[in-house]
């Protein structure tokens, strides 16, 4: 195949393989660089670098190369090489300007391009570089020269007392006074250069040189010499390209392998790619994808997934290197980020390093996963509103890391049904994902004591176990032990063993806070308070900037009837969080305990402008209705009934339970008889274990017949079993002596 240089290339690179010390390596370098054939270049290049260390035109070409393929600080570092042995090389200046604009240092670009034009005045490539870079000018030898001053005929007229002696004109040399000047020099003859010579002159022209050194050579012994070195060196050759295209053949299989691990974002997904890429920095040093995910992987492992963070050294020496090879890039600057977050860097200058990152490379394909690292530096600020836009946008290009960062900031803001939502959509993406499957499970589980939260966590947790278990981080293990010990403590056969592995569990992992919510919560749930409340603040020391975890402060306050304390804390959440439907509820809660039930209103109002909590507010304020000291049963009943409805349709089961046994009562005591039925009815298909109603439906079943006493006792039995001491456990339990 011939080349633009008029040259076959099989010639130039037989010549090489012939004359591998020769100077045939110019015009082999150059073609195979014209051809984009950068390996093959570089290889070639600096082997007769190696052999022709005084060669400018060698060194001129692999600095081409180092450019062509973005290794600008390469490219850099070999011109100025370059002009320590030709420093008026005007090709050298070019490239150096050129290199210079792409990596943006405009100042240091333009002084190069115009030391370039003042070596070669009319080269219009230049011209035009330095117009687009704003610059007009024109070089010191194209100028106008101004009309020569007469030389006075002694120095000593114009500065008396100074006498100059002449220059002896002895052996051979010209006297000063008969050496032309610069401006004696015609313009033409200064302005002239040689023409740019083409790959087959240069060629050409060593070739000629190689057959004056080496004459050629007669009789049987050299033609046999000749042959066997063609044929070692061709043999040489073939070998060598053989074993490049091998490598990059290995290198492309190792980056195919490892793009769908990198993305998937999980544990097994991060340690896979991290195989694959390390495979690839053992073939070439200076592979740059490979260098920034190793360490973006590793970064991962140790802050995500709870790695040994030893780790984080070798990501330190893999950025280093990569930042040596002058190459920026998107994917390299999320790398030094996530690791510098993990590292315990400085959050506020991580932040504006990725928002001028995202300014400057909206198109970049890491645009994405950049956006998720700042969410997730900007969640881990308490900056809830600001985390969730670059949440949002990672999760458009459905970046798996922005699906548990959106589910942990709905989490925070105590949005359960929306947590609940992101983890889901995580799991449409990738059914397997191991970080939305557990978080989806304790945020069923955080949610209500519900049987159907219960099960959904346990549905779950057996996914886990049966599929993802074995390859988990030890971080998820430790989450799934968690889930399947509240499971425990939920069935009162094995409360006080699901309890003791909580506290276990606890102290084994003292510094997650999370975990120290959910015990909380549960104790809470359970009645233990005082116990509740010492854990609660175990989890706000360890993390300050979770409105979740003040809102339980408040929460076990409301129980322990401490509402100035629970108020307090409802109001600190609504400066962090102006947005927190639940702390406007709180709130209203601290204030209905005090029984200022115009201030409780008040607050019940201001909620019915957050969906989270609008359908609660119904049901708070039928509550108020019915304690105001002139209980309004009328305004009490709509309230209810708007509430039912409501929370009916958003899946708040146990809430709709309650609003309809309110409901229930009211209607009892109206004697509207078939509303009751209708809503005692809805409310146990809505939650068939709310204990109230399902006391409350068989306290008013006729027990005349034998089949209202069957019906009544059944209930009975699970009324007493759901609550032994309630409201209608005396009752049922004369119904179940009946026969």
């Amino acid at each position: 195949m011939a080349n633009d240089s008029g040259l076959d290339l099989s010639q130039l690179e037989y010549e090489f393989a012939t004359k591998p010390d020769s100077e045939a390596f110019i015009p082999l370098a150059q073609a195979y660089l014209d051809m984009g054939r950068f390996v093959e270049a570089m290889v070639v290049c600096k082997k007769g670098i190696k052999a022709h260390p005084e060669l400018p035109d060698g060194r001129l070409i692999m600095a081409q190369i180092y450019a062509v393929q973005a290794k600008h600080q390469k490219a850099i570092d070999e011109l100025n090489n370059l002009l320590k042995m030709s420093p008026q090389n005007a090709d050298a200046f070019r490239l150096l300007g050129n290199v210079y604009t792409k990596i943006g240092r405009e100042q240091e670009a333009v002084d190069y391009l115009k030391k370039a034009l003042d070596a070669r005045p009319d080269d219009e490539e230049v011209k035009g570089a330095l117009a687009q870079l704003g610059v007009d000018y024109t070089p010191a030898s194209a100028q106008p020269e101004p009309e020569p001053e007469p030389e006075p005929a002694e120095v000593t007229a114009r500065q008396p007392g100074i006498q100059r002696a002449p220059t002896p004109a002895g052996r051979g040399e010209v006297p000063l006074s008969e050496m032309p000047t610069e401006r004696a020099i015609p313009v033409a003859a200064r302005r002239a250069r040689p023409p740019k010579r083409r790959i087959a002159d240069i060629y050409h022209e060593i070739e000629a040189r190689e057959q004056q050194k080496h004459p050629s050579r007669k009789g049987f012994k050299a033609t046999v010499g000749v042959v066997v070195v063609l044929a070692l060196g061709l043999g040489i050759y073939i070998l060598w390209s053989w074993h490049k295209g091998n490598v990059e053949r290995e290198i492309n299989e190792h980056l195919e392998a490892g793009r769908p691990a990198f993305k998937q974002d999980t544990y097994p997904g991060y340690k896979k790619a991290l195989e694959h890429y390390q495979a690839i920095y053992e073939l070439d040093k200076e592979n740059a994808t490979a260098l920034e995910r190793m360490a973006f992987c590793i970064a991962m492992l140790v802050g995500v997934h709870g790695e040994d963070s030893k780790l984080l050294a070798k990501a330190d020496k893999y950025l280093r290197e990569a930042a040596a090879l002058g190459q920026s890039s998107v994917g390299l600057t999320n790398a030094q980020v996530n690791y510098a977050f993990y590292s315990g860097g400085l959050r506020n200058e991580l932040i504006k390093t990725i928002e001028r990152e995202c300014k400057d490379n909206p198109d970049s394909p890491t645009y994405s996963s950049l956006q998720t690292t700042l969410g997730l530096i900007l969640l881990s600020q308490g900056k809830l509103s600001e985390a969730k836009e670059a949440l949002a946008r990672g999760a458009a290009q459905s970046e798996m890391r922005s699906y548990v960062g959106l589910g942990d900031w709905a989490l925070r803001r105590s949005l359960y049904r929306e947590a609940a939502t992101f983890f889901a959509k995580g799991l449409q993406t990738d059914r397997e994902h191991t970080g939305c499957l557990l978080h989806g499970a304790l945020t069923s589980l955080v949610r209500g004591q519900a049987a159907v939260y219960s099960k959904d966590a346990a549905l779950k947790l057996q996914q886990f176990k049966s599929s993802l278990a074995e390859q988990a981080s030890q971080k998820e293990k430790d989450l799934a032990e968690w889930l399947e010990a509240v499971l425990k403590l939920r069935d009162p056969k094995t409360r006080s063993a699901g309890f003791a592995e909580l506290e276990k569990l606890k102290k084994k992992n003292a510094s997650n806070p999370m975990f120290s919510f959910a015990l909380a919560r549960e104790l809470r749930r359970h009645g233990d308070l005082k116990k509740a409340k010492e854990t609660i603040e175990v989890a706000v020391r360890i993390d300050s900037t979770r409105p979740d975890f003040i809102l339980e402060q408040a929460s076990i306050d409301l129980k322990l009837r401490d509402y100035e304390a629970a108020r307090a804390k409802a109001l600190r959440v609504q400066a962090m969080d102006s947005e927190s439907g639940q702390s406007s509820l709180l709130v209203g809660d601290a204030y209905r305990g005090e029984k200022n039930f115009d201030k409780a209103r008040e607050w019940y109002e201001k909620c019915r402008n957050y969906d989270d909590v609008a359908a609660t507010s119904y049901l708070r304020m039928g509550h108020v209705y019915l304690e105001q000291p002139k209980p309004d049963k009328d305004l009490a009943q709509s309230q209810l009934e708007l509430a039912f409805n409501g929370l009916a349709q958003i899946g708040e089961n146990r809430k709709a339970a309650e609003a309809g046994y309110q409901l229930a009562l009211i209607y009892v005591e109206k004697n509207r008889i078939n509303e009751f039925r209708t809503i005692i009815k809805n409310t146990l298909k809505r939650d068939p274990d709310y204990a109230p109603a399902v006391g409350l439906m068989a306290a008013n079943i006729d027990l005349e017949s034998k089949e209202g006493r069957e019906k009544a006792q059944e209930l009975c039995s699970k009324y007493l079993e759901l609550a032994p001491k309630g409201r209608y456990a005396a009752g049922c339990q004369k119904i179940m002596r009946m026969r």
